[in-house]
């Protein structure tokens, strides 16, 4: 049998076609908004129909599809082709209920029914963190595997559930089985509800990121309803920072969160953020965002041929140091004027990654 899964405006298809003895019903079942325009009901045979009466729900009466009450037309070519349907000009919740048509094919009667049910929209999308994710003042530890539910519940017929990252899907290989389980309300109606569970690795690249469930469902206005996780995350500061150079200034961009407070140590002497000292100048750490922190020293007056600089970045979750070797590089081509040059090099305690630049000095 083919599979049927259609959507016509307010109306949805679904389910299997089904064959009473040649005859098809199209749909098998119909869901519907209500109330709905031009909703069609067809039986279908291979064979033609010399007479077809049918019985509508909200009617007491059977009714040749000749002589139909007012509002409900006949759908269909033709007896003569096998066909004997009816179009609901506006169908409303007297209508829900079992269609049947009777043909009456070769002298035989032969029925066949269509189930008509109301459209529900689901409640709003439901997301779920499951119990052993790390999660902390609203943030997550990185390197875990996120376990989140996503629910839609309480529809007719059920909504579909997709998931995002960001506005990329996610790769199916990360998702658990679709759970489904039904209902019924006070007024006697069919609720479904869906929920599927996710488990994604987090790490630090997805700092920013959203995990998004979307719940699509056609009697729902705009066609879906979502439902979105924040991925923000907390730890300390990164063993491998980022450096950049400017004139007259070490600019070292550090990962980490909360915001860490940071510290230089220059030949013994400690500069704190936001406090000048000597020919050095540190700067309070600058948001950059998604646990970025742009840190900088400002060298306001050339320094001794070479030193050691240690930098102390902290968080209540732990602590970094970074050491950085300036060595004065004095020009010696001509026409370079008395610009000089610093070779700097950085690197962690616990990190053997070495990053090198030239700082400009003047």
């Amino acid at each position: 049998m083919d599979e049927i899964g259609t959507e016509m405006g307010d109306i949805v298809t679904a389910g299997s076609l089904v064959a009473s003895q040649g005859i098809e019903a199209i749909p098998p079942k119909l869901y519907a908004k209500l109330p709905s325009s031009n909703v069609p009901l067809l039986c279908r045979s291979n064979k033609p129909a010399t007479s077809c009466s049918v019985r509508i729900p909200g009617y007491s009466n059977t009714y040749d599809v000749h002589e139909l009450p007012n509002g409900i037309e006949y759908y269909g070519e033709s007896l003569q082709r096998g066909e004997c349907g009816i179009m609901f000009n506006s169908l409303k919740s007297t209508n829900l209920g079992k269609f049947q048509c009777n043909m009456t094919i070769d002298g035989e009667v032969f029925q066949q029914s269509i189930v008509i049910e109301a459209a529900l929209s689901p409640e709003p999308t439901d997301l779920a963190i499951g119990e052993g994710t790390i999660l902390e003042q609203g943030a997550f530890a990185p390197n875990q595997t996120l376990r989140v539910t996503c629910s839609s519940n309480n529809a007719n017929p059920a909504s579909n559930l997709t998931w995002l990252l960001d506005e990329e899907p996610i790769d199916p290989s990360n998702l658990g089985p679709l759970e489904t389980s039904e209902n019924v309300d006070s007024r006697g109606r069919k609720l479904v509800s869906v929920s599927q569970q996710l488990n994604y690795f987090i790490t630090l690249k997805d700092y920013g990121k959203k995990i998004i469930c979307r719940a699509e469902h056609f009697a729902i206005q705009k066609g879906f309803f979502r439902g979105f996780l924040p991925l923000n995350f907390r730890f300390q500061p990164e063993p491998v920072p980022t450096i950049n150079i400017g004139e007259t200034m070490i600019n070292v961009t550090i990962k980490a969160n909360p915001r860490p407070t940071t510290s230089w140590k220059i030949n013994d002497m400690t500069v704190v953020e936001g406090q000048s000292l000597g020919p050095y100048q540190a700067y309070i750490p600058k948001d950059l965002g998604f646990g970025n922190y742009l840190v900088l020293l400002r060298i306001n007056e050339p320094t001794n041929q070479s030193e050691l600089i240690e930098l102390t970045a902290s968080n209540e979750l732990g602590s970094r140091g970074y050491v950085i070797r300036a060595q004065k590089i004095e020009p010696t081509a001509p026409g370079r004027g008395t610009t000089t040059f610093w070779l700097i090099s950085i690197w962690t305690y616990l990190c053997s990654v070495i990053v090198t630049c030239v700082l400009r000095m003047p």
